[in-house]
């Protein structure tokens, strides 16, 4: 079962390489230039169809938050990188390999946290409340997981105008390639484009609990978690993937917490799972947080069932 489980993020070798080599001739002009493309061509791959499927049916938000929260930021993301490769060399090194990566690595944090209840070290009753926020956590700090790597690359369009991967979506046809490793940018920039990803409703949202806002910025920022949980979740899914920011384990100093750490009482390695009876209340708590959000941001848009987790028969969100 481990292994079934593993084989959904496990990047194919040969056969995706080849894919892409078949599809650079159609998106390039004679002279080594990339046509842009719109966001719905650029995931309308197998592998690619196949994490936004997983992404929907793992997450517990209703469509239309999922659209919003989940599906706008992967769209915003995969239209700035384009065809851009994750790393000079290796199994993230082909065309498009910065997207196939980041969706194949937030797919699986996702599918991780799932089977975890968050935040750990709290009372049922708070992890019933919450839940939902902190697994959509999990999701946007996995989406901006990857940012550094763009830091090794540059790009131009035709008119000649600087074009860096990851800021905009191109308007103009565009070429790539790895900086020199004497002039990688030193600067980071991860924060700014994370940040862009955010839609102001998650914002709003994420800051109305003060520590999943801490640890979200936190790990936008390229720092530890305020909560380990999260960070062991990242690092696993780095693994399973082949991540090239594979991270060692680095053991906490033995000294005492912040007082941030202390009032939330955080206890990474244990989850206490409460009776049938306790969990058949959470779900209903869980249903109403997840009518509570639906009433704070008022759709106009469209109209939404009553849920309390989403409807997993829909194919592809």
């Amino acid at each position: 079962m481990f292994e079934r489980f593993k084989s959904h993020f496990t990047r194919p070798p040969a056969p995706q390489k080849k894919s892409s080599e078949q599809k650079i001739s159609e998106v390039r002009d004679n002279g080594g230039y990339f046509w842009p493309q719109s966001t719905d061509t650029l995931l309308a791959t197998p592998l690619r169809r196949q994490c936004l499927q997983q992404l929907w049916q793992n997450s517990t938000l209703p469509e239309g938050l999922y659209q919003r929260f989940y599906l706008a930021p992967v769209k915003q993301l995969l239209g700035s990188v384009q065809q851009v490769p994750a790393a000079p060399e290796g199994d993230w090194s082909g065309r498009g390999g910065f997207a196939d990566l980041t969706m194949q690595f937030t797919t699986c944090a996702v599918r991780l946290a799932k089977g975890h209840l968050l935040p750990p070290g709290v009372a049922p009753e708070t992890q019933a409340v919450q839940s939902v926020l902190w697994q959509a956590v999990v999701f946007w700090a996995a989406l901006s997981y990857h940012l550094p790597l763009l830091r090794q690359l540059e790009g131009e369009l035709d008119d000649g105008h600087y074009w860096q991967p990851g800021v905009c979506i191109p308007d103009k046809p565009f070429r790539f390639r790895f900086r020199a490793p004497g002039n990688v940018l030193l600067v980071p920039q991860e924060l700014l484009l994370a940040a862009r990803l955010l839609p102001e409703e998650v914002i709003r949202w994420v800051m109305t609990v003060p520590e999943a806002w801490c640890c979200l910025i936190l790990h936008m920022n390229g720092n530890p978690s305020s909560l380990s949980l999260i960070d062991a979740l990242l690092q696993e899914a780095a693994e399973w993937v082949h991540s090239p920011l594979v991270k060692p384990v680095i053991s906490p100093p033995p000294v005492a917490e912040t007082d941030f750490d202390s009032e939330i009482d955080v206890v990474p390695e244990t989850i206490s799972i409460p009776p049938a009876n306790e969990m058949k209340s959470l779900s209903q708590s869980t249903s109403d947080d997840t009518q509570t959000l639906l009433s704070l941001f008022q759709f106009n848009d469209e109209a939404l069932p009553s849920i309390g987790m989403n409807k997993n028969d829909n194919d592809l969100k």
